[in-house]
């Protein structure tokens, strides 16, 4: 994750660099301004030595005796020039001399030339200014001086006050700094702290925190639309609490309704379901209390009454089993052979009448960890299911039910290999290409019905739900089937069409 730079740091720093080098370049040039004026102030120096040269030339005060230009000289070293060279006609007259650097130009006025040579870059050497002059003899002759003034005593008096500059920019900056550090605090940082605690407090729930809007500016205007947002965004959580509550009483309500009107449907066809049964018990039990029927009459009214009564007893049994799940069994069943044994059993159903059934089982197909019974009433659910669907309907009726294998990937080695059917499989496969699949039993029951609608599809599990008419079914057989299902921890799942229906029940492999 990368390093995230606080606003304080960065307005800090800011603050640090633009003051630093604002300060900087005004002690340069402060600097150079008092380097410059010095220099100035030692040019103007050299000219008023030169005048007197000019007139101590012109005008001797000295005996011009044996040496020549002796005022000229002695003037030269009253003036603490020991660096000089006078010259008439290219013609050394006087002691002195000027060593051979390179000098730049600094000045010119006057017939005065004056230059200017630094010796070492952090001044451990004195300046120096080269001045050359030309001079006026008696007589019309010309003659020219040189001479070299020294910097070093300006160096030292500019040394200190380079010094107090230094000091004052440091002193300056920290005050700078400091100022501009409390006044952004006070102003930016502070405020914009202010502002993210109270977000993250909204974030964590608490909808009532407000920022601090009272500073006049653009913050200010900032933190007053957040706490507007804020109060929009609590207004409408409440507004929202409200709904939600409105609409869970609202479903409550609706679950009280539709669960009085599956009751109400539970007793429609409990009470057509038993009631048919029962009052041909009751009919023959009328009928054996006037007597004067034969003894065989008797024993077959006796034996239908039975019947009923068995009837009966299945209803309220098939009721039971909605609220009392069943018991895993521990022992591997053939799911092929419950499969046709379920069908052959079936061809004498009247829902069977006129209808076709067709067993695709696979050879493959490995045993399932289920009760026997379950599994049949599970088949006998969904083939009983698929040929009422086509009831009353032209043409071709025919259901179907069909056992494959698949192998899936184990979890933690998903991606591994496809899904494949049993079939698929080679014998070429190795041990270690399966080690880490598994097999699930797919049994599928289609029918060549019309369908049933989406709406009808979404609901075809759910308890009490039939598109049956009142009496003709309970609504319980798919639930019924469903919970035994998921009991064994299997799935099933539903798909329809205009071409029929398909139900698709899987079970993991008891290998």
């Amino acid at each position: 994750m990368k390093p995230q730079i606080g606003i304080r740091f960065q307005l800090i720093a800011g603050i640090v660099i633009t003051t630093a080098a604002g300060i900087g370049l005004i002690g340069l040039m402060s600097i150079h301004a008092i380097e410059s004026s010095a220099v100035h102030l030692k040019i103007g120096e050299a000219d008023s030595i030169v005048r007197l040269i000019r007139a101590e030339a012109l005008y001797p005060s000295v005996v011009q005796t044996t040496e020549p230009f002796q005022g000229v000289v002695h003037l030269l070293k009253r003036s603490g020039v020991n660096n000089f060279t006078v010259a008439e006609a290219n013609k050394k007259t006087a002691e002195g001399v000027i060593p051979a650097w390179d000098w730049e130009d600094v000045s010119y006025s006057g017939n005065v030339t004056v230059k200017r040579r630094a010796v070492g870059w952090f001044g451990q050497e004195a300046d120096m200014l080269l001045v050359n002059a030309p001079l006026d003899l008696p007589g019309g002759k010309k003659a020219n001086v040189s001479f070299i003034l020294s910097l070093a005593e300006l160096k030292r008096d500019t040394s200190a006050a380079k010094k107090f500059i230094i000091v004052y920019a440091a002193i300056d900056s920290i005050i700078i700094i400091a100022l501009g550090v409390y006044f952004l605090s006070r102003s930016i940082i502070n405020p914009l702290k202010a502002l993210q605690t109270a977000a993250t407090r909204i974030a964590g729930g608490s909808f009532s925190e407000r920022a601090p809007a009272d500073a006049d500016n653009e913050i200010g205007s900032l933190a007053g639309s957040f706490n507007v947002m804020a109060e929009n965004l609590e207004s409408e959580i409440k507004a929202l609490e409200r709904l939600n509550k409105e609409l869970i009483e609202t479903q409550e309500e609706l679950l009280r309704s539709s669960t009085l009107a599956a009751i109400g449907n539970l007793a429609a066809g409990i009470a057509h379901e038993v009631g048919n049964p029962l009052a041909a018990v009751s009919g023959y039990i009328e009928l054996l209390k006037k007597g004067g029927l034969p003894l065989d009459e008797q024993r077959e009214m006796i034996t239908r009454a039975s019947s009923e009564l068995g009837r009966i007893d299945a209803i309220v049994r098939e009721f039971l089993d909605v609220a009392r799940p069943p018991k895993k069994a521990a022992s591997p069943v053939d799911v092929n052979a419950v499969i046709a044994e379920t069908s052959a059993f079936l061809k004498a159903h009247p829902a069977f009448a006129g209808v076709n059934t067709e067993l695709k089982l696979s050879s493959g197909v490995k045993p399932v960890a289920v009760d026997s019974g379950k599994l049949r009433q599970v088949i006998m659910n969904l083939m009983i299911n698929a040929a009422e669907a086509m009831a009353g309907l032209s043409g071709l009726r025919l259901v179907t039910v069909e056992s494959t294998v698949e192998m899936r990937p184990i979890e933690g080695h998903s991606g591994h290999k496809p899904l494949r059917r049993a079939k698929d499989r080679t014998e070429a496969q190795t041990p270690e290409s399966s080690a880490y699949e598994r097999g699930f039993v797919i049994i599928r029951v289609s029918d060549t019905g019309a369908g049933v609608s989406e709406k009808d599809a979404s609901r075809i599990f759910d308890p009490f739900f039939t598109t049956k008419i009142v009496g003709k079914g309970t609504g319980l057989g798919l639930f019924v089937t469903q919970t035994i299902i998921k009991a064994y921890g299997g799935e099933i799942r539903f798909s329809t069409g205009k071409s029929g229906s398909v139900f698709t029940v899987e079970f993991p492999s008891a290998q």
